[in-house]
């Protein structure tokens, strides 16, 4: 259900008219892929949606900010590092492609004030939101043309996404695609509705109807594999009910082997008896397990008929429940072809879990295919102090935490000559950072670098924003203007507190 790029066209003429000029005010995450911004003109607040999630690209004004995820993706982190603030010059639309263009007026988050009275200094920037289809994605750049950050779609073309490229346009669409539709009564709105609106409801319905989808489609497949379990476990009881069906074959074994006292040669694995069970007791060999006596295989063929017999009544009646969940299942099956709302679903679901047909899952209304949450780029510890130390997680990580989440006032460390994480210390506004916090910081720096096992670790800490990424260097490789050192002894006592604050993600 994506947006053409002539519906693309009028929605961003109308929100020309509605929300130019506006300052953003919040960046909310709905998902990594789709994002609300909340938008200030005079008098009015408003919330645009923008989303590149594939097969869902489309951008216009909703009336409510989403629910927020516990651990906003890097993209939009970086973005409110960036944007929050900013005022919103114009929106426009890319000449061949569906391309939306947003130009900003931004403060740069390393800017810090060198008296009371001095202004926050501005700087042009723009939001670029590609809705490709299938290769949707943002980016945002500087006024220079190069890459501050991409978000986490598919690229179309080849193109570099790295910090400080510049960015290109991708290829434009084949000569095919059809970028002209207009959808019923978007173009010539009738009553006091805007595009918006209509869009935002056609959208609602067909969200609501994908949901019916996933969630007849979930039912179906649950139920299909229970029928598939159930037949499993029916075929598996019923072999259970022929060895019953067999428990007289055991009490007889131990009966006709207490005849065969003292004819039984040791290390024997039968023994021939005569079956008086039988008419002219007819000689029968009977198995006996030659590392046994013989009167413990007596008492082993008396263990196996109590056993099954005892259990007649158990197998019988878990026979005949499973035989009947089968057979419900069966007809469950056929009913959910009859359900049309969420609501109906979700009850029918409940039921079937009531019943046992289904294995019991969380209460809650289905909300389509679940969704593994992100962990953040950094693991997080706390200094003595209570301040904040962020520890990246990988070489990719590290990039992240130091050019997107890292303000220019936090402290930046590394272990010298060593491979290992950056760390970065927060610090609050017009504070310094303590020497007993950037000893805790430095610490961790020492702990993650290859160079831990060593007594005495020294390493580089400076603010994070004497710290540059050149452009196409490897993941992890940074520049840093200036720094100082810090010779840090690895003190037993003083790595497991800090191990010990480590805030726990979920």
């Amino acid at each position: 259900m994506n947006l053409s790029r002539r519906e693309i066209e009028l929605v961003v003429q109308e929100l020309s008219d509605m929300v130019v000029p506006s300052r953003i005010q919040k960046v909310f995450e709905s998902t990594p892929n789709k994002l609300v911004f909340q938008l200030r003109s005079p008098g009015i607040t408003h919330h645009l949606l923008i989303s590149t999630e594939a097969k869902d690209t489309r951008l216009h004004l909703v009336e409510k900010k989403p629910q927020q995820p516990d651990h906003p993706s890097p993209f939009t982190m970086l973005l409110r590092k960036w944007i929050h603030g900013a005022w919103i010059e114009a929106i426009t639309v890319g000449d061949a492609d569906r391309i939306v263009f947003i130009d900003l007026q931004a403060i740069d988050p390393d800017w810090e004030p060198q008296s009371d009275d001095e202004k926050a200094p501005r700087q042009p920037m723009t939001l670029v939101a590609e809705l490709l289809g299938r290769h949707p994605n943002f980016f945002l750049v500087d006024g220079d043309g190069q890459l501050v950050a991409t978000g986490q779609g598919r690229i179309l073309g080849e193109r570099s996404a790295d910090p400080g490229s510049s960015y290109q346009t991708p290829p434009p669409p084949p000569e095919w695609a059809d970028d002209d539709k207009v959808r019923a009564g978007l173009a010539e709105l009738t009553g006091d509705g805007s595009r918006s609106e209509r869009l935002a409801r056609d959208f609602s319905q067909s969200l609501e109807e994908r949901k019916r989808r996933e969630l007849r489609q979930s039912l179906r497949s649950r139920l299909k594999s229970r029928h598939k379990s159930l037949k499993r476990r029916v075929s598996a009881i019923e072999s259970d009910f022929e060895n019953i069906e067999d428990a007289d074959k055991y009490r007889r074994r131990g009966e006709l082997l207490q005849s065969a006292y003292g004819d039984v040669e040791p290390g024997a694995s039968s023994v021939t008896v005569p079956d008086f069970y039988q008419e002219g007791m007819p000689k029968i060999e009977i198995p006996v397990d030659p590392s046994r006596s013989l009167q413990q295989n007596i008492e082993y063929y008396f263990h196996q008929y109590r056993r099954y017999n005892d259990a007649r009544d158990k197998v019988e009646t878990r026979l005949l429940e499973s035989i009947e969940l089968r057979d419900e299942l069966a007809s469950a099956r056929q009913r959910i072809d009859d359900l049309e709302t969420i609501e109906e679903m979700n009850a029918y679901r409940e039921e079937l879990e009531d019943k046992g047909l289904l294995k019991t899952r969380p209460k809650g209304t289905y909300s389509g295919p679940k969704r593994q949450k992100a962990l953040p780029p950094y693991r997080e510890f706390k200094a003595k102090s209570g301040a904040t130390i962020l520890v990246g997680r990988g070489a990719a990580h590290n990039d992240t935490l130091t050019t997107s989440i890292a303000r220019g006032r936090d402290m930046w460390l590394h272990a010298r000559n060593w491979r290992g994480a950056h760390v970065i210390l927060r610090i609050r506004k017009g504070e310094d950072p303590k020497s007993e916090d950037l000893v805790d910081a430095a610490t961790l720096a020492a702990h993650f670098s290859r160079g831990s096992s060593d007594t005495v670790v020294d390493i580089t800490y400076t603010h994070a924003k004497y710290v540059r990424k050149p452009s196409g260097a490897p993941a992890g490789l940074v520049t840093v203007g200036g720094g100082s050192t810090l010779s840090v002894r690895m003190e037993e006592p003083r790595l497991k507190r800090l191990l010990n604050t480590e805030v726990e993600f979920r």
